[in-house]
């Protein structure tokens, strides 16, 4: 069922990033961010944090790490800017924080591959841990059978980390999975000093999936700890041993949503399936029923819901006795669409 919904993005929204359960931030592909305030459905911030599309938003610490199609990244407190540095930005592919230290972005000199920075704090600096680091090489060179007569993977389009490894989709449908070794630094002591040295970050392969090749894949998630996936193609693939294909009736799988034991998975289209319901937000017209358009969907999350102490006010702000998750989907239009799911 449809609560609420939050207008005042004027371009198709790019990321949803909830802060809690009264706060939420927006963006959108002009590179506006607005921090809602969910009880008034009203914006409590609103500023331009990039010149193009933001791709990412992530929470770090107290701040906000923002990537975008302008080939930036930047670090915020609220909407003050902290620190910024120039990144590889492609059309799909987001970034992703490692154990709140590291973060993986595509590389700058090759869009197949993958750069990672320590972020330190205090003041804020970053330091480049693995330059242009090649999935596809590692794969070729322990010459798995599924990629003879293949020269690449194409671009980076998706990363999603799950524990310890990082799955990284690509152009091509391939889904690598890296696991990653932060070695402890050594210390050495002389008579007059004592020196910290810094071993190198270690990428080890651990998992190589062609099952949605040859489409480009657009979606990663985890259900219980197991890799979830989706392409430009009608299927969801869990990454269990051995997997699990489901085959779908639309194509473009935009987002996947674990909630409970089973998925919601809301497509380019703008249709959303769960278990028990699919979901269509259409734009009337004038003329007949039949004549209404669908809006396309382009991000989809979960806002848990808080704990029991809270429940009062959730209840309050969902304006239902009885309280449940809330699905928020952003749509080209610029709206957000929060939904109940049972």
């Amino acid at each position: 069922m449809r609560v609420f919904a939050l207008r005042a993005h004027k371009s198709p929204i790019t990321y949803i990033l909830p802060l809690s359960e009264d706060y939420i931030l927006t963006s959108d592909q002009s590179g506006v961010i607005i921090k809602w305030n969910l009880p008034t459905k009203r914006p409590a911030l609103t500023w331009t944090a990039h010149t193009d599309s933001v791709l990412t938003m992530l929470k770090w610490h107290l701040y906000i790490i923002t990537h975008s199609r302008d080939s930036t990244i930047k670090i915020w407190l609220e909407d003050k800017l902290q620190y910024e540095f120039p990144v590889n930005a492609l059309n799909f592919s987001n970034v992703v924080l490692f154990q709140d230290r590291y973060l993986i972005t595509p590389a700058t000199t090759d869009s197949n591959n993958i750069d990672i920075y320590r972020l330190n704090d205090g003041p804020i600096s970053i330091t480049r841990e693995v330059a242009n680091f090649s999935p596809y090489d590692l794969v070729h060179n322990l010459k798995f059978d599924d990629i003879q007569g293949r020269k690449d993977f194409g671009i980076i389009m998706k990363m999603f980390i799950i524990d310890n490894v990082l799955y990284i989709g690509f152009e091509s449908g391939d889904i690598i999975g890296l696991n990653i070794t932060l070695p402890q630094p050594s210390i050495t002591q002389s008579v007059t000093s004592t020196s910290i040295i810094n071993k190198d970050v270690k990428l080890r392969l651990q998992y190589h999936n062609s099952s949605h090749v040859p489409n480009p894949i657009i979606s990663l998630a985890a259900m219980n700890s197991t890799l979830v996936s989706g392409s430009t193609g009608k299927k969801v693939i869990t990454h269990s041993d051995p997997i699990k294909v489901c085959k779908l009736n639309e194509s473009g799988i935009q987002s996947i949503v674990p909630h409970g034991e089973h998925l919601i998975v809301g497509f380019w289209n703008g249709i959303i399936e769960s278990e028990n319901e699919i979901i269509q937000r259409s734009l009337p017209h004038l003329d007949a029923e039949e004549m209404k358009t669908t809006v396309k969907l382009s991000y989809m999350c979960m806002l848990p819901k808080p704990e029991s102490r809270d429940v009062q006010k959730y209840s309050t702000l969902i304006r239902r006795k009885k309280y449940r998750d809330l699905l928020l989907v952003g749509y080209e239009d610029g709206t957000v669409v929060g939904y109940t799911v049972n």
